[in-house]
């Protein structure tokens, strides 16, 4: 199960990459071609591993013994060695610079003339220069015997400070390699299963597939929901309202569900990012036209007899996992209004199509407190569309506000009946 749960997921990735990698080609390659890529990208990547562990193999010598030092540096540590003191002196002179430049600023401040303003910063070198050189002639005359053992013990320490951050540099990049070796592997694994057991070559069978996993992800959340929730007996479970938004990296430090409750607003701001990997957010259009997305943001809304459950996600579609749970609560007679709102445009090629940048609903509560939450991403439909396919779940604007709206009118009317046999 595993297996096929981890081939499924490395799948979808090929897919993404796929996509990326043909974005501007009319037309896509078969997937041994994308195989023969991946295959040629990741000899590439294990011969920079090697280099890399090689490498660091040279540096754990001289860490090792760096007094006196070792005659088996090779020219890849002294080159690298060398690119380490200029990016060095790069930033001392740029300190530097920065320096002049404030120094200028403020004598400018107080009106001097660009003249004086040179003829200041030129004494101040020649001051520098002067000291440095009188601490240098005093040193030599006074300890001539020790200048020699003093430069060279001074070498071999900044040698070894640059070689320990040279270390960690190398180790970082080792595990980073390994991860893009695996994840390389498991990609041409999968394509090769794909190709093996289905023989497809097109990718708009793939894409089906990919359709298929998605929606079966729905259905696991669907579950997932009314299980944190423990809402089973005490709910509509036949079709619950479901929000599933795809988002970009662009967008992971926004949400797309918002509350008007300032109690939380320090903490939403201060765990705003969605913590997901930055190479997990695809936003790819498919050969039939159609956006599909790594992560989506995920909502769902459960109609009790007398009140709404929420269910709230980022559903990271590459891994099969989400992060970031959320789960509420509403009583039917604390909710004053449903409110829905489109933004569209009918300024199109075809005459008969609209597009429709969001649609947000929103629920607004007895104590002021509104929730909105996006129905949709950016697409465009037919005009005066009516979409009749059978699905476990309601994701259609108006389909939701017409159930919310339902129940909440029944339960109005419960109550008033009541009322009014209390009265009697």
């Amino acid at each position: 199960m595993n297996s096929e749960y981890s081939y499924k997921r490395n799948l979808i990735r090929v897919y993404f990459d796929l996509l990326k990698e043909n974005r501007e080609n009319a037309s896509y390659p078969i997937l041994e071609n994308v195989k023969t890529n991946l295959e040629a990208e990741l000899i590439v990547l294990n011969k920079e591993l090697e280099s890399s562990k090689l490498f660091l193999a040279e540096i754990e010598l001289f860490l090792a013994r760096p007094i006196p030092i070792p005659p088996y540096l090779s020219s890849k540590i002294i080159k690298i060695i060398f690119d380490d003191i200029g990016r060095d002196f790069k930033y001392i002179i740029r300190k530097i610079i920065l320096f002049t430049n404030s120094i200028d600023g403020r004598l400018t401040y107080i009106n001097l003339s660009k003249h004086q303003i040179f003829i200041y910063i030129f004494i101040m070198a020649v001051i520098c220069f002067l000291i440095a050189f009188f601490i240098a002639l005093f040193i030599k005359q006074n300890f001539d015997g020790w200048i020699w053992f003093i430069l060279i013990l001074s070498i071999t320490i900044y040698l070894y400070i640059k070689l320990k951050s040279l270390r960690i540099f190398y180790n970082e990049k080792i595990v980073a390699l390994e991860e893009l070796c695996q994840r390389k592997e498991d990609e041409i694994e999968a394509l090769e299963r794909q190709i093996r057991e289905s023989k497809i070559y097109d990718i708009s069978d793939l894409e089906e597939k990919i359709d298929k996993w998605l929606e079966e992800d729905k259905n696991h959340l669907i579950k997932l929901g009314i299980e944190k929730l423990k809402i089973e007996r005490l709910v509509d479970t036949a079709q619950p309202i479901l929000s599933f938004v795809g988002i970009n990296s662009s967008d992971k430090s926004d949400s797309y569900i918002l509350s008007t409750d300032r109690e939380l607003e320090y903490i939403n701001n201060k765990y705003k990012e969605i913590l997901i990997n930055e190479n997990d957010f695809y936003k790819e259009k498919g050969n039939d036209g159609k956006y599909r997305y790594g992560v989506y943001e995920c909502f769902l809304i459960y109609l009790g007899e007398n009140f709404l459950s929420y269910y709230k996600c980022y559903w990271n579609f590459l891994k099969g996992a989400n992060v970031d749970e959320e789960t509420c609560e509403y009583l039917f007679d604390s909710i004053v209004s449903v409110k829905t709102r489109e933004r569209s445009s009918l300024n199109q090629q075809n005459p008969e199509e609209k597009r429709k940048y969001a649609d947000i609903l929103s629920l607004t509560t007895m104590d002021g407190k509104i929730v909105y939450f996006k129905m949709s991403d950016d697409k465009k439909q037919k005009i005066n569309s009516n979409d009749k396919r059978v699905s476990q779940y309601v994701s259609g604007i108006n389909q939701a506000a017409v159930r919310i709206r339902y129940w909440l009118r029944k339960r109005r009317v419960d109550y008033q009946m009541t009322k009014d046999l209390d009265k009697k």
